[in-house]
Order: structure tokens, then sequence, then C-alpha cells
């Protein structure tokens, strides 16, 4: 392990971040999970939000309602316990002048023993004024060892295992040894010259910013940077396509007419036009690219057979990447069934069910178990990526590069916003679904706070008594005992019901079995985590329980209730827990479109488009939302470029 460095030595940008003093093996493994390996790596790793804030000495009726930051000692610590089984832990800080302020934490009982009467510490929050006490709300307390950051507060995001205060300290130590000769960054292309500013105060105006405007003057400039970096890439695929040729695969009228006959549905209007647009990408001349999103139950999947079904046909092959075992077993079976006796090889490829993969027409399904370098996949004609936010560009890549210039389609039932679409899938056609099925009706979501849990147990045993079947998804596996643990749920419900366990620790045959219990119905509740998000389709399935809705996104809520009303009766989910703001917007519309709109508001970049649909680590600068403009400017910046160098 690298020796840390001497306090008053350079640090170069490109350094192991174990050099920091208190980066240990440990926290550097975590770091380095988070995506942070050098010093500049962890100096990249911004605030996700910046707000004004106003240092005081004492609480002042003047600052009520604004945040606001005060130091003082504990005074006194207390505890109550609410209705509900919640409880109240209040901390009581007193100013150097003698007044005071409290600071309350709900659910965090054990907090008591890490305030002892006379600890300083800083405390920022929002002031509010109850009667003549001061209370900081939303309360963020800090030890007089962290550094404060001006008038501003600053909010990162979380590394597990990582504290806040050690990570400032890391940030701090950075900042001041960072060697910013070494520090030499690509030039901007010739419209976006304005934004290229010396990389180092930039750095320093992004983790200890006098105010929120020079704070926002560099996130702009390291937003321009990470567009740019996105934008180069999807030119490059862009054009990389377009200048390759494809084998070509064309669908006359009877091929059609078989295709539609093999696939057991009525597409609808949405369907049709997308899947007309799919073959006619296909006869060529370039490699097709194109994006099929669709609201959850809009039938993705059978316009993906009846692009699979174009290529098999002529003696080509198909592989489908699914992000799951359970969802790539279950496209197996089901698509095994509509292609009995057609001669196409429809083969399960995962890490517990490899298979040998034959040649001629083939059809594989698989996990990331295709990706590897042992999988040949000769005369591969087309890729279909399947729920593509848990992929990037790297790994879709992996697989294309096992054919010559195959087709590509990839999917996803995270839909987001149009103009958004265009910009950060520049290389892809976009062809969207928004109609259901016939008889496909939209599930209701409804919350029940925890302490209700006894009128969630009278729904599930209304379900169970009118013919359906329940699903109820937790956050975790978790052991016996731990809340919102899979394990625990599953001993407790089966005190009432005939349940099933399905979760990702259990082998294929195990999920396969409670699988085949819960959809026979020999079991009423089948009881897992989110491996259930995506992919079961069980008709009978009316009601799904999600446990601690709160720790799920927007995404994964809107998923799960597409597991239940699949057949002819309506669905229902109930969302159980704390009710955030993920939560209410979820109640509030069946609309996914709009539930992707609030879920790009209420997370800014987020992962949605920040990481695994873009293919590159993380936006930690760039706000898709809120900087669209800029992302327009940089998008016409960088084409202009490109062009400039082809010519």
């Amino acid at each position: 392990m690298p020796k840390a460095v001497d306090a008053n030595a350079r640090i170069a940008p490109d350094a192991a971040v174990s050099v920091l003093p208190g980066v240990g093996p440990t926290a550097a493994r975590r770091l380095e999970a988070a995506g942070i390996r050098t010093v500049l790596d962890l100096l990249t790793f911004f605030p996700r939000r910046c707000r004004p804030l106003r240092e005081l000495a004492a609480p002042d009726e003047t600052a009520v309602g604004e945040l606001v930051r005060l130091s003082g000692k504990v005074h006194t610590v207390r505890s109550a316990w609410l209705p509900g089984r919640r409880s109240m832990t209040t901390v009581v800080f007193a100013c150097a002048d003698g007044s005071t302020f409290e600071a309350p934490f709900f659910n965090q009982p054990w907090l008591k023993k890490n305030y002892p009467v006379g600890q300083a510490r800083r405390v920022e929050g929002v002031l509010a004024q109850k009667g003549r006490r001061f209370v900081v709300q939303q309360a963020k307390v800090l030890s007089l060892a962290a550094e404060p950051s001006g008038e501003v507060q600053l909010r990162y995001g979380e590394i597990e295992g990582i504290g806040a205060a050690r990570l400032q300290q890391w940030l701090a130590h950075a900042l001041a040894g960072l060697d910013v000769k070494g520090l030499a960054l690509p030039p901007l292309p010739a419209g976006l010259r304005e934004h290229d500013l010396a990389p180092g105060p930039l750095l320093l105006a992004m983790h200890r910013p006098p105010d929120v405007a020079t704070h926002e003057r560099a996130r702009r400039h390291f937003a321009v940077r990470e567009a740019v970096e996105l934008f180069a890439a999807v030119e490059r695929a862009r054009r990389a396509r377009s200048a390759r040729s494809a084998r070509s695969f064309p669908v006359d009228d009877a091929l059609a007419a078989r295709i539609l006959a093999r696939i057991p549905l009525q597409l609808t209007d949405d369907q049709a036009t997308a899947l007309r647009g799919i073959w006619g990408r296909l006869a060529g001349p370039a490699a097709m690219g194109a994006l099929l999103q669709g609201d959850v139950g809009s039938g993705k999947t059978a316009v993906a057979i009846g692009a699979a079904l174009a290529v098999l046909a002529r003696g080509s092959a198909v592989a489908f990447l699914a992000p799951t075992e359970l969802l790539a077993e279950q496209h197996h079976q089901n698509v095994a069934r509509w292609l009995a006796g057609t001669g196409v090889a429809v083969v399960l490829h995962t890490a517990s069910s490899k298979a040998r993969l034959p040649t001629g027409p083939l059809l594989v399904f698989g996990t990331h178990a295709l990706l590897t370098g042992d999988v040949a996949l000769p005369g591969l004609g087309l890729v279909v990526v399947d729920e593509q936010h848990r992929f990037g560009v790297a790994q879709r890549m992996q697989l294309v590069q096992k054919g010559d210039n195959p087709h590509v389609l990839v999917m996803t039932a995270t839909p987001i916003p149009r103009t958004l679409a265009l910009v950060l899938f520049g290389d892809l056609d976009v062809l969207t679904l928004r109609k259901r099925p016939p008889g496909r009706r939209a599930v209701r979501a409804f919350h029940l706070p925890a302490e209700k849990w006894a009128r969630t147990l009278r729904s599930i045993r209304r379900a169970i008594a009118r013919g359906g079947r329940v699903f109820v998804v937790c956050p975790a596996v978790g052991e016996e005992g731990e809340k919102g643990g899979v394990v625990r749920v599953h001993e407790s419900l089966q005190q009432h019901f005939k349940c099933g366990l399905v979760h990702g620790r259990l082998s294929t045959p195990e999920r396969q079995r409670a699988l085949a219990l819960f959809r026979e119905g020999i079991t009423d509740v089948l009881v897992g985590t989110t491996v259930l998000e995506v992919g079961v389709d069980v008709p009978d399935a009316t009601l799904i329980v999600v446990v601690a809705a709160d720790r799920f996104g927007i995404a994964t809520l809107h998923q799960l209730r597409g597991r239940v009303g699949r057949g002819t009766r309506r669905g229902l989910a109930l969302l159980c827990g704390p009710r955030t703001e993920r939560v209410a917007a979820v109640c509030r519309t069946t609309d996914g479109f709009e539930l992707a709109e609030a879920d790009l508001a209420l997370r800014g970049s987020g992962e949605l488009l920040g990481t695994a649909q873009s293919g590159f680590g993380e936006l930690r600068a760039l706000d898709p939302v809120d900087d669209l403009p800029l992302l327009l400017q940089v998008r016409a910046a960088v084409q202009d470029a490109a062009a400039e160098a082809q010519a």
C-alpha cells in the first residue's frame, strides 16, 4: 500500500486515493466501489446540492424559515415513544450566549448515546420557532473538527461505509495538496471555449464555494465537460453505425403474416407501428440502432420477438440480454412455447444455467453470462437488450462485438421525456409504446403507514378469498429479525398464509420451484426481493404489497405494480411505510411517462439518465432536466466539430 504523503508535498491528480491520510485498504475498497480510485476521482465526486446558508452565533427570529448553521454544546437529550412504535429523540444545544435550540430526530432512539452532555457540535438545518423554542428541522449535525463550507450547505451522495465527516477530511487534504500544474483537461470544442477555464479554482469552488453563484459557475463548467464526453461517444457510435453495412433482413408480406401468426397476442396499433418500423430498419443497409420505450405492460417483449423472428427466418442468431436470471428464465419458457416446431433453437444461458450454443437459427436468452469472452455467437444478426437502464453502453457493445455489426434493439420500461431521449440517445432511433394491450388495465397504488399492517393482512386475506395471488416485496434479503428483510417478513406471513420465498441468494432450481408453486396456486403468497421487479408473469396475481416502499425509487415502484392485474381481474398495489414524495407520486398517477418526469424532477440526474443508460460514470455535475438548454448547445458544438473533422 502506498505511504501517506507528506503534508507539504504536492499530490498528483492521478495518484491513488490511498495516499491521503486516513484512507486505508478498507476505505480504498469502499471508495473504489463508488468509482473513486484516484485523487482526481475524489475531487470530481461533486456535491449533489448547494444551498445558501446563514451562519448564526445564536438563534434569530429574522432567520426563521431559512437554512442556518449554529454552533453549541449538548445541553440535554430526551427520548419519547410515540404511537405506532415510533420514537422521537430531541437533542438540546446551548449556544455561547446561553440561548438554546433543539434538533429532533424521528425513529433513531440510539442517538441518545451519541450526544454526551457538554460535547460541542455544529448543526445545519432549517430554523423554526415553536412558541419560545427554536428548533432546527432536518438537522445535519457535524463535529467542530469538520470544515464548514462557508455561507452554503453542500450535500454529497452517500458512499457505503464512508461517513460524511471522513469524506470532508479527505476532500480537505486533496484540495490543499493537489498539484494543480499536473491537472490538464482536454480543450473544449470551438463553440464552447467560453467555458474553458482553469480547473484548480473550479474544483475549489465546487467543494469550498464562498456563495451559491460561485459554485454554480463551476458546476456549469464541469456539466459542459460531462456533456461533451457523453455526446462525443454518442456521435462516434452514430457515425460508426451509419458507416458500416450490416446484413439485411427484409420482411415481405408473407413473412410478416408468418411472424404475426407465431405471436399469440393481438398487437395494439402502437405495437404494430413499432414492429413495422423495426422491420424497415432491419432491411438495412446500415445496422439498426433502436430504443423501444414503453410503460409497464405495454407489450415491448412481443415487439422484440417479432423483430427476432425476422432475423431467425433468414437463418441468423439472436441474443436477448435480460437483467436477471428470473426474467431470462421466464422469457425462455414463454418464447420456447411460441416457437415450438419451427426449427429454431431457443436456449437459456445464465451463470447458473449455461448451455452449448448450436449453430443455425438460434434465439438465446441470457444475463451478464452472455458477455463473457468464452461465449461465441456465430451468425449473430440481432442483439436485444431488455431493461436497458440495468446495463451500460460498454456492456451492450461487448455483446455487439460477438457478431459482424449486428442490428441492436434496446428496451426500457422506464420511459423518459422525448426531448431527453433525443438528446441522450442520439445514436438510436426512439420508438414509443403508449397504449396497453386489450384487457390490460392500469394498477392503482395506495399508501398504508407501517402501523396499519393489520389492514394489509386483511387485504391479502381478501385477495386470496377471491381467488387471487399476492406478491409481497421487501427491500433486502436480510436475516431473521432484520426489519424490511424478506426472511423475517416471510416467516411472519407463513403464520397466516401458504407462502413461497424468492430472492437472489437462492439457487435457480429453488427459485423456479417457488415460482411454479405460486403459479399453480399451491402457494397463495410469494414473498421476495426486487428480483420480482421485472418479467414475472402470473395472470392470477391481483395484489402486490411493497414493504418499506420508501426505500424504493419511483421507477422500481412503478415496475413492481406492473406484476399484478395481468389477467382478467383488476390489480392493486399497497405501498407500506412512510409517505415519501416518491410514494405519493406513484399513488397519484398510473402514467409511466408522467412518473418519469416526476422522477427526474425529484432526483435530478440520478441513476435514470446518469449511469447505466448513458454508459458513463454517474453524472456528477450535469442535470439533464435543468441543463437541457446547455445540453442542446453542447450537442450542436460536438456535432459541428465532428463534421469539421470529417471534412
